[in-house]
């Protein structure tokens, strides 16, 4: 990997600049607002499984941004990192302004999972944060090439989503209402219906940065989505835990980062081969010091 550390600053970096302009570029600050739902139809499942079944981003793309100065792929000693992820401060405030968006009833699961700032389990574990290793040496390849998120309840199945650039993200709808997801960031496309129990919507992240996930049918469900340059990564659920496998032997960067906070964590870790390195790692929040307005 070349750079990994300017890999995860970039990212972070960019996270925090899209999210600070976006209220003069799109719509998506204040939620899009609704648009008819499109009869579920032959055709667009057709549509979907042809897009399904397409190809990946090309492979000199995906080398040129992942390997541009083509390393064979690490093959020496390797080790494990895991712990949990807390938060400290002030328990996290309530979003007035999303809850409105939510029906009571049918969406109540909904409004539990994006009805405050973010999620923490009873021990102050954080949900959702963007846990990423860097700064060692050598090219480690990608080995998923699927990121399946799951729609149901009115929402999303997670509010941050990780890939490595070159793998595809597709949207499954488990529930029993239509959902039209779309990825904003890149180029626009057609828009899919993901129907209840039907084929899952593909979604082709085109470069390495920051997007949106978004669904046109609930304008209050949406994901940060992470397309990044390296796959040692991972994001933590509702108790905070996370794992990263095949990390190269040698001194790393452990960097924990919560995009709908923008606040990041970070330790110093030597990876020994073979052991499982525990790392635990506290973000702070103040409501007092959190951004005036925020796209989450």
């Amino acid at each position: 990997m070349t750079s990994p550390l300017r890999s995860w600053l970039y990212a972070v970096s960019l996270a925090a600049s899209l999210v600070g302009c976006r209220a003069k570029s799109t719509a998506i600050d204040t939620a899009p607002a609704p648009v008819p739902t499109p009869s579920p139809s032959a055709s667009a499942a057709s549509a979907s499984s042809k897009l399904a079944s397409a190809p990946l981003i090309a492979d000199a793309a995906v080398q040129a941004a992942l390997d541009p100065d083509h390393l064979p792929p690490y093959s020496g000693p390797i080790g494990r990192i895991s712990g949990i992820i807390h938060v400290s401060g002030d328990a996290a405030p309530e979003r007035p302004d999303v809850l409105v968006q939510i029906p009571r009833g049918k969406c109540d699961d909904a409004r539990a999972f994006y009805g405050k700032a973010f999620r923490e389990g009873p021990g102050r574990e954080l949900g959702d944060v963007l846990v990423t290793v860097t700064n060692y040496k050598g090219f480690v390849a990608p080995v998923r090439h699927l990121r399946t998120v799951v729609a149901r309840g009115c929402a999303f199945d997670a509010r941050t989503i990780a890939l490595t650039f070159g793998e595809r993200l597709e949207v499954k709808n488990k529930g029993g209402e239509t959902f039209i997801p779309q990825l904003v960031g890149g180029t626009a496309g057609a828009l899919l219906v993901a129907v209840p129990g039907g084929d899952a919507v593909p979604l082709f992240p085109e470069r390495v940065g920051l997007y949106a996930l978004v669904d046109r049918s609930h304008p209050f469900a949406r994901a940060d989505v992470f397309v990044l340059k390296f796959p040692t990564f991972a994001v933590t659920g509702i108790d905070g835990k996370y794992e990263i496998d095949d990390v190269p032997a040698g001194d790393v960067v452990v960097s924990a980062y919560l995009p709908t906070i923008r606040k990041t964590a970070q330790a110093n870790v030597k990876v020994v081969s073979g052991e499982t390195a525990s790392v635990d790692l506290t973000i702070p929040f103040s409501s007092t010091a959190a951004p005036a307005s925020s796209s989450h």
